[in-house]
Formats: C-alpha cells, structure tokens, sequence
C-alpha cells in the first residue's frame, strides 16, 4: 500500500502563477516569462537558418536547443544530417555574417522536425447542377473571355 504521509519532491506551478510571476518580474529571470525569452531566441535563430539553407534542405532541418555556445539542429533523416554536417562551417560563418554571436560550435541530430509544411492544394470538383449554371452563366454573358474559361473548365471535367 502506498504512503500518503509523504509529500511530493516537486511543488508544480500553475500556468497561471507563472504568467503573473512573468508579468511582476520584467526582467524575464524567472519563470514563463524566461521560457518565452528562449523561445523568441529559438526561433530567431531558426528564421536565419531558414534564410541561409537551401529552401529543399531548410523543410527538413530546424532548430533545436541554443546552450552553452552549442547550436543544436534536428534534422528529419541522417541524409539531411550529413548534408548539414558537411557544410556547418559555413553554416556557422554564415550565422555570424547574419550578425548573430555566440555560437560556437554545432551538433546536428536526427529527430522530427515541426516545421510547417507547404499546403498542398486539392483539387476540387463542380457538381454537375454547377457545371450546368456555370454554363449558361457564360452562354448568358455573351463574353468570350468568360465563355472560353468555361470551355477550358469543362474539357479539364471531361478529360478525367
């Protein structure tokens, strides 16, 4: 059976208690507001990353962890860690030409990356009753702009 005598080792923290201890101490060295200084950080160094890769390597590398001089980046495959790792002295060079210091060094690792990812568009189909109202839509018009992307519309339909 377990002890109910004892209590926890860690005290949480509310969300809450954390914001107003953030909010009574702007100097950010406590708490939330610290946790939200070092994220404006990551991501900071993040967007320069973005800016200084390749587009096609930049959607499967990001930025990890800044600490103790060591810029750590997680990359989606050990294909785009080895690409990284060939070029992180440039990489390093490049960041400080960005006017970013501090950082020192660089260690790459393998692990998801949450970077957004392009929308692919899909594409949608008219209904037939559309189709039809679209149709006399241009017929109606008596514009041949407006009849022609009609045509265009239904030879896309009919291609299928």
């Amino acid at each position: 059976m377990a002890d109910t005598s004892r209590k926890p080792l860690n005290k949480f923290t509310s969300v809450q208690t954390l914001m107003r201890d953030s909010a009574q101490n702007h100097d950010n060295s406590k708490g939330f507001g610290k946790i939200l200084a070092h994220a404006r950080i990551l991501n900071g160094l993040d967007q320069t990353l973005k800016s200084i890769i390749e587009p096609a390597l930049s959607h499967h590398c990001q930025v990890a962890e800044f600490h103790n001089h060591c810029l750590i980046l997680v990359c989606s495959s050990a294909t785009f860690a080895a690409r990284i790792k060939m070029i992180s002295r440039q990489l390093l060079d490049s960041f400080t030409e960005a006017g970013v210091s501090g950082i020192e060094r660089m260690e790459i690792r393998i692990a998801p990356v949450n970077r957004p990812q392009p929308e692919i568009r899909q594409q949608r189909n008219l209904s037939s009753a559309a189709l039809q109202a679209l149709g006399r839509f241009a017929s109606d018009s008596g514009d041949a702009d407006i009849q022609a992307i009609f045509q265009k519309i239904k030879a896309r339909r009919n291609g299928k």
